[in-house]
């Protein structure tokens, strides 16, 4: 049973207590100032005791950087590198603002000036919205646990994304950038480029994973580089897990790669001068980024021959689920949002196949058939 009763602390002053049961069982209490405020709050815990959805009012009392440790230590099936980089945005965006607030105090605009106030500091809109995520990500599990009736991170502004064109190289332009390279990773970039395989993939393939009889790189580990240190973890998805066919001309260049390199302790067959694996950072300061100012130019990333590939596969009218399947994608839909206007060509191309009905008598003659057929079939003819 629930009950009001009237207080009076010893400065004087008077409040009236909310009594009532929480669904355990326990006696709950809390003052208001007002005793129309505590019976409308009797009635709101009494609906939702009947609806289920009963919170109890000191769980929101955690601050959110006590209760950020225990929800993403139970996060699992992270890679090593979003571990990291989660931590990094917990620590230098999200706890300077929240760590000390109750997650029952966080409102939508305490999120809000959150966000305005990183977009004002410079903060790249991209930044903004993993650190959004994150805390988003842990307010729900708040949500979950039943800490909090519900999120803040709903319906905030948040910046948007300029998406800058995505360089695409033309064979010639990939036999400039390969030759300019130091010779050791001229076969990297031109299996880049005809694989649509992502650098972290290349550099974690070792001889088990290659299959030249078969054409074929089996893509099953990638290799990152956390803190410093060099880590194989999975794939990202499950698609991503595949095995990638290789041009008939490819293994060739692999091979010539592997007898002037020879694979290191590891099997690895892109390997640093020492033997050892390629470390993506020192490799793009170092190699790549001198080889494109003497080559094709900037801006051009290594993940850009990744869309060069995707490029060259539509050029020569590849369905796009064969894409989405070599470049690991989950769904066709990412092919289409990404690379759809690359089709417009093969569009045209589609349309001009397309002949007159009056100018086309072998239409006319399969559209008669059918029609014959059907007639038969009714006894007509």
């Amino acid at each position: 049973m629930a009950s009001i009763r009237k207080v009076t602390h010893r400065s004087g002053r008077v409040s009236w207590q909310a009594r009532w049961r929480d669904p355990t069982g326990a006696q709950r209490s809390k003052n208001f100032r007002r005793r129309i405020d505590a019976e409308r709050f009797l009635i709101t815990v009494q609906a939702r005791k009947l609806a289920g959805t009963y919170i109890d009012p000191q769980a929101g009392r955690i601050r959110l950087g006590d209760f950020a440790r225990q929800a993403t230590a139970g996060w699992v099936n992270r890679r090593d590198s979003t571990k990291a980089r989660d931590e990094s945005y917990l620590r230098s965006l999200v706890l300077p603002t929240f760590a000390e607030m109750p997650i029952g105090k966080i409102g939508l605009f305490d999120v809000q000036e959150w966000v305005n106030d990183l977009d004002a500091d410079g903060y790249a809109p991209a930044t903004i919205r993993k650190a959004y995520q994150l805390l988003a990500r842990i307010l729900n599990d708040a949500v979950k646990g039943g800490l909090i009736a519900a999120s803040p991170c709903q319906d905030v502004d948040l910046p948007k994304i300029e998406h800058t064109e995505k360089r695409f190289l033309s064979p010639d332009e990939i036999v400039l950038l390969a030759d300019t390279i130091n010779p050791r990773y001229r076969a990297l970039v031109i299996t880049a480029a005809y694989t649509g395989c992502r650098i972290g993939e290349l550099i974690a393939l070792d001889v088990d994973r290659y299959q030249p009889d078969q054409r074929i790189f089996r893509i099953e580990r990638s290799l990152a580089e956390v803190r410093g240190h060099l880590r194989f973890g999975h794939p990202k998805t499950a698609a991503a897990r595949r095995a990638v066919t290789l041009p008939s001309w490819l293994p060739a260049v692999i091979d010539q790669h592997l007898a002037d390199y020879p694979p290191g302790p590891d099997g690895l067959l892109f390997t640093a001068p020492q033997g050892g694996p390629i470390r993506r950072n020192a490799f793009r300061s170092r190699v790549w980024l001198p080889a494109v100012a003497d080559s094709v130019g900037q801006p051009m990333r290594f993940h850009d021959l990744r869309h060069s590939h995707v490029a060259l596969l539509i050029a020569e009218g590849a369905h796009p689920a064969v894409i989405a399947s070599r470049l690991g994608h989950t769904s066709v839909k990412t092919v289409l949002d990404v690379y759809g206007h690359l089709y417009q060509g093969l569009d045209r191309n589609a349309a001009d196949t397309l002949n007159p009905p009056w100018d086309d008598p072998d239409v006319d003659a399969m559209w008669t058939r059918r029609n014959r057929h059907r007639d038969q079939g009714r006894g007509l003819a």
